[in-house]
């Protein structure tokens, strides 16, 4: 089975860059399936390039905020600015003007959402499509709002207290109905499911809220979603010995050896219960950050900390038969590399390259490229 992964694209450029891309790589290389790992929207995590080692503010200071808002939502965006401006020149909002801005902040959001289900339309109609529902799609922090009040230059209070009287949270459910009637022979949403696809169980670690540590209401149902989902993976053993589990929930990364430890309990005590279980175990992370990829084996599992979409539009592809291989996508050069295998606990490295070395051939031209200069851990 041949897999391609893509995560944290964040901006409709990258998803358009990735998918033309996708569309001619299958007339050369056989794929099976794509999985997109959840965070499709989030401009407000747009990046230059690779993204390390660029000035944040300058970038941003040079983006054409308003332009990139009416693009991304044509259909509310001008009533949203129309008020907002209002609001920047100190004039007051009354109550009459905010719920005019809270009705059109909601027709953003359903924008938004539908934008979802097209993109994933269009990928299922190239291959069969899996989606793992991100941070930025979550229900619960409505993340989508953060990206607003980037594009607006308005802080995200206003933002929140302009829809606290509207049916916002309906548009979620709609947006769950639509996932739904998109499942079929070419598409299928894993978020806190386990399914079967070609002898392996899939998994989705939904991205509903970024931590699984239980301090507050939203970090409980993460753990609680998450413990119900590795309950089902357990069930699906009397009919596979394989699994992938696709995470969008954050965990701790470890430098010296670079390894990512999942922030939910239920997820490290599966780990450590499946030891000399099944055949083939693969735990895919993915995160907003990684400029390079992380392939390597610990704890009987394979580790994939897959590339982010949002950095120059890199994503991986896996190969899976009798053994792992894993390959390392910038469409923008049009370059595929296989990344060699490492075991962490044995890993041995002390500067930049040599980390890189212990996936890349050629370490000094991925530093180079992507401007990794003393980034280790990228």
């Amino acid at each position: 089975m041949r897999q391609i992964i893509i995560s944290d694209t964040h901006t409709n450029d990258n998803i358009e860059f990735i998918l033309s891309y996708i569309k001619k790589l299958i007339l050369r290389v056989k794929i099976d399936n794509i999985v997109i790992n959840g965070d499709i929207l989030g401009i407000n995590e747009i990046k230059k390039d690779y993204g390390y080692k660029f000035n944040k503010n300058e970038f941003y200071d040079s983006l054409n905020k308003e332009a990139l808002l009416k693009k991304i939502a044509p259909g509310s965006s001008e009533k949203i600015i129309e008020i907002i401006s209002h609001y920047k020149r100190g004039e007051l909002i009354d109550d009459s003007k905010r719920e005019e801005l809270g009705r059109a902040i909601c027709n953003y959001i359903e924008e938004r959402y539908n934008y979802i289900i097209e993109i994933l339309k269009r990928f299922s109609s190239v291959k069969k499509t899996f989606f793992n529902l991100g941070n930025y799609e979550s229900p619960l922090h409505y993340l989508v709002l953060k990206e607003l009040s980037f594009l607006l230059d308005v802080g995200t209070d206003m933002i929140r207290k302009s829809i606290l009287y509207t049916p916002y949270r309906d548009i979620y459910k709609s947006f769950k109905e639509k996932l739904k009637s998109l499942e079929g022979k070419n598409f299928k949403y894993i978020g806190g499911m386990a399914v079967m696809e070609k002898g392996f169980i899939f998994a989705g670690i939904p991205g509903l809220n970024p931590s699984s540590v239980p301090t507050e209401s939203a970090s409980e149902l993460q753990e609680k979603i998450t413990k119900e989902l590795t309950n089902s993976i357990k069930r699906h053993f009397s009919y596979s010995n394989k699994l992938i589990i696709y995470n969008h929930a954050e965990g701790r990364i470890t430098k010296e050896p670079f390894t990512f430890r999942p922030g939910s309990a239920s997820v490290r005590s599966f780990i450590q219960e499946t030891k000399g279980k099944l055949r083939q175990k693969i735990f895919v992370q993915s995160h907003y950050h990684w400029v390079t990829t992380h392939f390597y084996t610990r704890d009987d599992f394979y580790y994939l900390l897959n590339n982010a979409g949002v950095n120059n539009c890199l994503f991986n592809i896996i190969d899976i038969s009798n053994k792992i291989r894993c390959f390392d996508v910038d469409p923008s050069i049009n370059k595929i590399r296989e990344l060699k295998l490492y075991d962490s606990y044995i890993a041995d490295y002390s500067n930049a390259e040599e980390r890189l070395a212990l996936n890349y051939n050629k370490p000094k031209e991925i530093t180079e490229q992507r401007n990794l200069k003393g980034c280790y851990y990228m």
